[in-house]
């Protein structure tokens, strides 16, 4: 008998990081995804041909509207990672006060109503399971009072939802991602349903952040070795600083391995989103001092004042990659300026396309924009390849194969 597929819907889709990993796992179809930015919404609607991909503020953007125009289909799944802004600016006093109005005191932000609007989509469409992200300070901040707070909130107005009570940080590197990157996992599914955290596949033995430290011991010799940032990017076209063509050819086309193969399916030989951008000449002379591994305040002081930088503040402010380990986060700041993600041996930062391996995105996978607005969708997205560990415990926990 074929496998079900489950639809689901991406809120806060950014370019569709997420997505792409639940539509890796061949179990998922992505019906719908709604952002406010739009050019991350047009990389989305290029990349998933059967969602409807809608631009707009989803405050100003009810779950009957985007049910109308995915044509009333049922919604299986709901995916995605509000940004809660408040988490990181009240104060711990604040946060354990309960307005008594409101009945809570994340409404008090006005900002974060993308919270509450996440899970007004989730009360309307009902989903058998949905699935939020966040950064690993939302479980922390305030010595846990924001998360309690959260749950609490979900627990009042979901009443029917059974929210998976240990909620864990996973690391990308442990799921075969070449780059070190947390985030924060928060599931809830209906009573029938269940779901258990993805087993980690790899190890990175110089990770600080392999496994949850509560979690059981994990034989280290039986797991993959890490996927490098030498796999993730050795094989793409052979480029230049201030690079403008936009699809090129591999540079390599034989003893591919096992990354580089899955990155380069359903590919005709030629690549996209190879810009790169132009650093200055100053940037450059420092690049040449710095071997692999460097971080800025490595290099002598005379080096430093060709690109002087406040240096109480801006320690790692360059950073050069390391061939044979996996990347540091990759971060939205990279549609900035780059310099701390330096190339390991050439004197440029990275292109999109490179950065966009970094995060595991498959090469068929185009993203749309300028050149910052790219940089930026790859430095938001959740790696489509963790994500797509998370969609196969979804799965599992929806055709009860984990009972």
């Amino acid at each position: 008998m074929q496998n079900k597929i489950y639809n689901f819907i991406d809120l806060f889709c950014g370019a569709g990081g997420f997505a792409k990993g639940f539509e890796m796992s061949g179990k998922f179809k992505c019906i719908g995804g709604i952002d406010n930015k739009k050019s991350a919404v047009e990389t989305h609607k290029l990349n998933f041909k059967n969602s409807v991909s809608v631009h707009a503020d989803i405050r100003e953007f009810s779950p009957e509207k985007l049910h109308e125009l995915i044509g009333q289909q049922k919604v299986d799944v709901i995916i995605g990672g509000p940004p809660c802004p408040t988490f990181s600016t009240i104060g711990h006093a604040k946060i354990q006060s309960v307005n008594k109005e409101k009945g809570d005191c994340i409404t008090e932000d006005p900002r974060n109503i993308l919270f509450m609007d996440y899970l007004e989509y989730v009360k309307y469409f009902k989903p058998k399971m949905f699935v939020m992200e966040n950064v690993p300070q939302f479980l922390t901040k305030y010595k846990g009072a924001t998360y309690k707070e959260v749950k609490r909130i979900i627990k009042r107005d979901l009443p029917e939802y059974h929210i998976v009570e240990e909620v864990k940080l996973l690391n990308s590197v442990n799921y075969g991602v070449p780059q070190n990157r947390r985030r924060m996992i928060l599931v809830g599914h209906l009573k029938d349903y269940t779901f258990n955290y993805p087993k980690i596949t790899h190890w990175f033995e110089g990770s600080n952040y392999n496994i949850d430290p509560n979690d059981e011991n994990v034989d280290s010799t039986k797991l993959k070795p890490h996927v490098n940032v030498k796999s993730a990017i050795s094989d793409l076209p052979k480029i230049t600083d201030n690079w403008r063509i936009n699809e090129c050819e591999y540079s390599k086309h034989e003893n591919l391995d096992t990354y580089q193969k899955l990155m380069r399916q359903n590919t005709n030989g030629l690549v996209a989103n190879n810009i790169c951008r132009m650093s200055n000449e100053r940037a450059k002379k420092v690049f040449g001092h710095m071997k692999q591994g460097d971080i800025y305040m490595d290099l002598p002081k005379e080096i430093r004042q060709i690109l002087p930088f406040r240096e109480d503040i801006f320690k790692d402010r360059l950073k050069r990659l390391v061939l044979k380990n996996p990347s540091w986060t990759i971060l939205a700041h990279i549609g900035m300026d780059g310099y701390m993600y330096i190339h390991p041996t050439e004197l440029r930062t990275l292109s999109v396309r490179e950065a966009a391996r970094i995060q595991s995105f498959p090469d068929n996978f185009v993203f749309v924009g300028n050149q910052q607005e790219t940089y930026m969708q790859v430095g938001n997205a959740v790696p489509p390849i963790m994500a797509k560990a998370i969609a196969e415990s979804v799965y599992s926990g929806l055709t009860n194969l984990n009972r």
